[in-house]
């Protein structure tokens, strides 16, 4: 395992940069560094090339962190470019420091250079508010917050770990979210989560298998909520709150025992949406961008046809928002469905999943039924099947919508070579075209198939197997990634690699 060097390390070369830098040789910082630390490690305010920028180095070990950040910059290069962007440019440099230890021993190590933001952190300019109990300006923060919300909800992305240390307040108010430690891309589906977020702001059940698109539902809700509330009455701040867990903690909240929770139900913030959310015990939410929009003005929320347009997919066919709800239209802009799904997700196989007061159904390219709303969740055809629940259980159906067989599955994908992944309790295993198991429920974790290979670990180890279950490459590996264009990236003993097979 790579031992990485400590914040002070790193600050001795950024203090003396000449000749210990790969590409960033007009490197600059100020006498003493002003620098931040965190789970991972340390953000130094630097000047490349006479511009100021955050230099973050790393104190710790994160599997699969380097080929993450890599496909992160490549994904989000658009929405950077957008005006509302709440995120902010940055570019990984593989080799880029050389650090010396104290044994005078020489390592290099990569880095991660990124736009510098002026402004402070939520955390601090929330304090500040309250400590002024200046009301209006935690209005104005509670506000800058659901507008950020709304935008990354907006987004085919999730951060993985929001929290007011997480937020810079920009000098014009705006809010940006920096250290994409735990970001979740839609290429990252089915793979396990690099960090589950941070106490205090995290669902008290979130584990590493749990990785999707709704990885921040829960501390979207908290956060804004807490902000609300806040504003009216900035004393919560001094009972029940801290940096570490704003207002409510998430554990007493799953329990029913919240203080600040429970001091809120005799106000009127107890109609809130959000409010009804949080008390759930629910880790993911439908309808929470409506619920965020509804602290809005009818001004800023209003926009000249939809809050959101999906890509057209295949079928030509966008997936679109309006006032909470979604629809479909087609590129010309012709509806094919009107706005009136509390969710929906975009077309798959002539096929799009659409949720009707809590059960999910699928609709054809001409927006009528294929199959009206039944099932508690589904997911997306694929390969001529489609994963639905029904029960608390999954199964698989065909383009009928006829059960292969029993729902049995604690949860399940949508099908890839001929195999579906699923889970039974904390183990994984595959199902064949029959819905039935075709590779056993053995593994600790798993991601689908591809190129006739899957990524599996056992024994805390990655390797890879075929579509009969039989290992290809042992688990030798801490970290592995599925098999792209004949290669695949793997870890082991902190040192990332491409092997060709």
């Amino acid at each position: 395992m790579v031992l990485y060097p400590t914040a002070i390390r790193y600050a001795e070369t950024i203090l003396n940069p000449d000749g210990l830098f790969r590409s960033l040789s007009e490197l600059s910082s100020d006498v003493p560094p002003d620098f931040s630390s965190g789970a991972y490690g340390v953000v130094f305010r630097v000047t490349v090339g006479g511009k100021p920028c955050a230099l973050k180095c790393f104190t710790r070990h994160q599997p699969g962190r380097a080929e993450a950040y890599r496909r992160m910059a490549q994904t989000l290069e658009p929405f950077w470019q957008e005006e509302t962007a709440c995120l902010v440019p940055f570019r990984w440099l593989e080799n880029e420091i050389t650090v010396f230890g104290d044994d005078d021993s020489v390592s290099v190590h990569p880095v991660l250079q990124m736009e510098w933001v002026e402004g402070r952190s939520l955390t601090r300019a929330l304090e500040e508010a309250v400590a002024a109990s200046d009301r209006e300006a935690l209005e104005r923060l509670a506000e800058a917050f659901d507008k950020m919300a709304l935008w990354l909800l907006d987004r085919p992305f999730a951060h993985g770990d929001l929290k007011p240390d997480n937020i810079i307040v920009r000098e014009d108010g705006r809010l940006t979210m920096i250290d994409y430690d735990g970001l979740y891309l839609p290429e990252m589906a089915g793979e396990r989560a690099r960090e589950t977020g941070t106490e205090g702001f995290r669902h008290p059940d979130r584990s590493e298998t749990e990785f999707g698109k709704q990885i921040d539902d829960f501390p979207i809700a908290l956060i804004s909520l807490a902000l609300h509330a806040l504003a009216r009455w900035p004393e919560l701040y001094g009972r029940f709150g801290g940096a570490s867990a704003l207002l409510f903690d998430p554990a007493l909240l799953a329990q029913g025992s919240c203080p600040a929770y429970n001091s809120l139900k005799n106000t009127d913030m107890a109609s809130d949406p959000l409010f009804a959310m949080l008390g759930s015990g629910a880790e993911r939410f439908d309808g929470l961008a409506e619920a965020l929009a509804r602290h809005l003005s009818t001004a800023e929320i209003s926009s000249p046809v939809y809050d959101y347009e999906g890509e057209p997919g295949r079928e030509g066919i966008r997936l679109v928002r309006r006032n909470g709800r979604y629809g479909f239209v087609t590129e010309s802009g012709t509806v094919v469905a009107e706005c009136i799904y509390d969710r929906a997700r975009e077309f798959s196989e002539g096929a799009a999943a659409v949720c009707r007061d809590g059960r999910w159904g699928f609709i054809a390219t001409d927006g009528g039924w294929l199959h009206e709303p039944e099932y508690e969740e589904c997911g997306d055809f694929s390969e001529g099947l489609a994963p639905v629940c029904i029960g608390g259980k999954w199964g698989y159906v065909d383009g009928t919508f006829r059960l292969l067989s029993r729902p049995r599955f604690d949860d399940a994908w949508p099908f890839s070579q001929g195999r579906g992944l699923v889970r039974k309790g904390d183990r994984y295993g595959y199902a064949g075209p029959d819905g039935r198991m075709a590779i056993p429920a053995r593994y600790e974790f798993a991601q689908g198939f591809r190129e006739g290979a899957a990524c599996v670990t056992e024994g805390g180890l990655y390797g890879y197997i075929d579509r009969r279950g039989r290992y290809l490459i042992e688990p030798m590996y801490d970290y592995a990634r599925s098999k792209r264009n004949g290669r695949s990236y793997v870890e082991r003993d902190g040192e990332g690699r491409e092997i060709e097979w």
